[in-house]
């Protein structure tokens, strides 16, 4: 899967809007986001853990553009 994706770079949502405390053994899943910047493709992987070992990974591939917004003339 690694030398599919290809990424040089990562991102995924920080756990940090959770109120309970963790615990490495119990059941949970994590999205991530890995990019291609030389193929501007972004796959986005669902890892599901148990007992603290990846138990299914499920996701998708698709191309995507990056740019810079313009600024109005008042800003």
């Amino acid at each position: 899967m690694a030398k599919r994706i290809n990424a040089d770079q990562y991102r995924f949502l920080g756990w940090d809007y959770l109120d309970g405390p963790g615990n490495a053994c119990s059941k949970g899943e994590i999205e991530i986001e890995f990019v291609d910047s030389a193929r501007t493709i972004l796959s986005r992987v669902r890892f599901t853990f148990d007992n603290g070992r990846v138990v299914a990974a499920n996701g998708w591939q698709r191309t995507y553009l990056t740019g810079h917004m313009a600024q109005s003339a008042g800003s």
